[in-house]
C-alpha cells in the first residue's frame, strides 16, 4: 500500500536504517510473465501509481537519494535501464521501455498530451471509471510478459489488463525499440521492481487531453488524490505455463489451463527430440478442396504425433497437435506452407470418433490464423491462438473441443480468451453451456 510520495523497492532483506544494493532483488523476467492486481480507486487526474523495473542491484553508487536508486530520468543522479510496467491513474495508463539514457522511451497505453498526443491504444469507453472493459473504480488484474526469440533475446513487452465480469481485456505490445538489446541484457542481469505513488498539477504528459482532445484529463488536481493505492497478488510464471493470461471468465481460465499444460508440455518434449529422422505424417483428401498435407508440432523420430491412415483418417495421439498445410517439409516450419481456408458461405463436414475419450480428455479441431503469423512463436512452428499458448495471439474458431461427455464450440477474437461459445458441459462454481443434455450427447445418448 504505497502512500502519497512513497517509493519502495523489492528486496531479499531489509535492514532498518541502512541501504545496500546487494539487498535488492534482481529478477530475470525473460520468457516470463509477472502478474499482479492493482487498485487505484479514487486516484484521478494528477495522480500517478507506478510499478516499474530498474537496475538497482547493479548500481554500486548510493546516488543522491542515498539508497542506490537509479532510473532512466536521472531522478537521483544515477541513470540505468528502466521498464515502466505501469504509470497510471483511474483515467490514464502508460507502459514504457527506457534504455538507461532515453528519457522519453517507447510506450503504449492511453492518455497524455498538450500540444502533442500521447498514446491512444484504447479510450475512455474501454478504460476509466465505469468503463466497459476496465472499470478503474474497482481492482483489476495486470499481466506483463517478456517474450524472447530463439536466442533468448527480448522481443517485446506485452501488457494485458483484465477484470472479473468484463469480457474485453486490453492488450499492449511494445516491440521494435532501439534499446531492446540493452534492456534484454538488463533483464538477464536481474532488475528490481519498484512501487511508487505521487501527484502533480502538471501530470498532463500522462493523462492530458492532447492536441487531438481525445485524452482523459482537461486539467490535473493533485490535492484530490487519495492518500494511498494498492498492489497485491504478485506471481511469476513461465510464459504460457499456467492459467490463461488474464482470462476474463472462470470458464476461459479453466479451459486454457488444461490446453496450455498439455500443449506446452508436448511442445517442450517435441523440441527436446532431435530432428534426425523427421518425417511428415502424410496427406489426405478433403472433398471439395483436394489434397491436404499434415504438419506436426515438433518432429518425432519415432513416428508423427498425428497419424494419417490410408483411409484418410487422422489419428491424433495424446499431447499432439498438427496443422493442415499445402505442403510439409520434414524438420522445418514455414508459415506460408499452412492452409488458409476461406470458409465464408461454406460448410465444413467431418466425422469424429471420441469413443473411450471420457472426462478429462479433449479432442479439438479449430481454426487459427497461422498462415498470416510471421513470428515463429515460442513453439517455433508459427502456432498462434486466442489464448497466447505459444506467445503469439491470433483469431481462433473452436469448432470442437470435446470428449464423450461434453462439447464446446467457441468464437474468439485474437485477444478474447473466453470467447462466445455453445454446447454442453463445464462449470465449477459457474455453469458452462447447456444447449443440450447428457441424454442427448453422451455414451448411449
Amino acid at each position: 500500500v504505497p502512500h502519497m510520495k512513497g517509493r519502495a523497492y523489492f528486496g531479499q532483506s531489509c535492514k532498518p536504517g541502512s541501504y545496500s544494493n546487494d539487498q535488492y532483488i534482481g529478477l530475470n523476467l525473460l520468457g516470463k510473465t509477472l502478474r499482479y492486481t492493482t487498485d487505484m480507486s479514487g486516484a484521478g487526474c494528477g495522480c500517478n501509481a507506478a510499478l516499474y523495473l530498474v537496475s538497482m542491484r547493479q548500481n554500486e553508487r548510493p546516488s543522491q537519494c542515498g539508497d542506490h536508486y537509479c532510473d532512466a530520468n536521472n531522478v537521483c543522479g544515477e541513470c540505468c535501464a528502466e521498464i515502466d510496467i505501469q504509470e497510471a491513474n483511474q483515467r490514464a495508463w502508460h507502459s514504457t521501455l527506457h534504455s538507461a539514457h532515453d528519457h522519453g522511451g517507447l510506450g503504449a497505453g492511453y492518455g497524455g498530451g498538450s500540444s502533442w498526443d500521447g498514446p491512444r491504444d484504447f479510450d475512455a469507453q474501454q478504460y476509466g471509471p465505469g468503463a466497459e472493459c476496465i472499470d478503474t473504480t474497482k481492482p483489476f488484474q495486470v499481466a506483463v510478459s517478456f517474450p524472447v526469440d530463439a536466442g533468448d533475446r527480448l522481443e517485446a513487452m506485452e501488457v494485458s489488463l483484465s477484470q472479473a465480469g468484463h469480457s474485453c481485456p486490453l492488450h499492449l505490445r511494445i516491440a521494435d525499440y532501439a534499446g531492446m538489446a540493452e534492456l534484454s541484457r538488463a533483464l538477464a542481469a536481474g532488475m528490481t521492481p519498484v512501487v511508487s505513488y505521487w501527484s502533480a498539477d502538471d501530470m498532463t504528459w500522462m493523462d492530458g487531453q492532447g492536441a487531438d482532445r481525445l485524452g482523459p484529463c482537461a486539467s490535473d488536481n493533485a490535492a484530490s488524490c487519495p492518500n494511498s493505492v494498492k498492489f497485491l497478488n504478485f506471481s511469476i510464471e513461465e510464459i504460457g505455463s499456467t492459467a490463461s493470461v488474464l482470462a476474463s471468465t472462470p470458464q476461459a481460465a479453466s479451459r486454457h489451463r488444461s490446453r496450455t499444460n498439455a500443449v506446452s508440455q508436448a511442445a517442450v518434449r517435441a523440441q527436446e527430440r532431435h530432428h534426425d529422422g523427421a518425417a511428415c505424417p502424410g496427406s489426405f483428401d478433403v472433398g471439395g478442396y483436394g489434397e491436404v498435407a499434415l504438419v506436426p508440432t515438433g518432429w518425432h523420430a519415432n513416428g508423427a504425433p498425428v497419424e494419417v491412415l490410408g483411409s484418410g483418417e487422422l489419428v491424433p495421439h495424446m499431447d499432439s497437435r498438427s496443422y493442415f498445410a499445402s505442403t510439409c517439409t520434414a524438420g522445418s516450419y514455414d508459415n506460408k506452407q499452412y492452409l488458409a481456408l476461406n470458409l465464408l458461405g461454406k460448410t465444413l463436414r467431418y466425422t469424429t470418433d471420441l469413443s473411450g475419450a471420457g472426462c478429462g480428455c479433449n479432442a479439438a479441431l479449430y481454426l487459427v490464423s497461422m498462415q498470416q503469423n510471421t513470428r515463429p512463436s515460442s513453439c517455433h512452428d508459427y502456432y498462434c491462438d486466442a489464448n497466447n499458448v505459444c506467445g503469439v495471439s491470433c483469431a481462433e474458431i473452436d469448432i470442437q473441443e470435446a470428449n464423450q461427455y461434453a462439447w464446446h464450440s467457441t468464437l474468439h477474437t485474437s485477444h478474447d480468451h473466453g470467447g462466445k461459445g455453445a454446447g454442453f458441459g463445464g462449470g465449477q462454481g459457474w455453469n458452462g453451456p447447456r444447449d443440450f443434455t447428457s441424454e442427448e450427447f453422451s455414451p448411449g445418448g
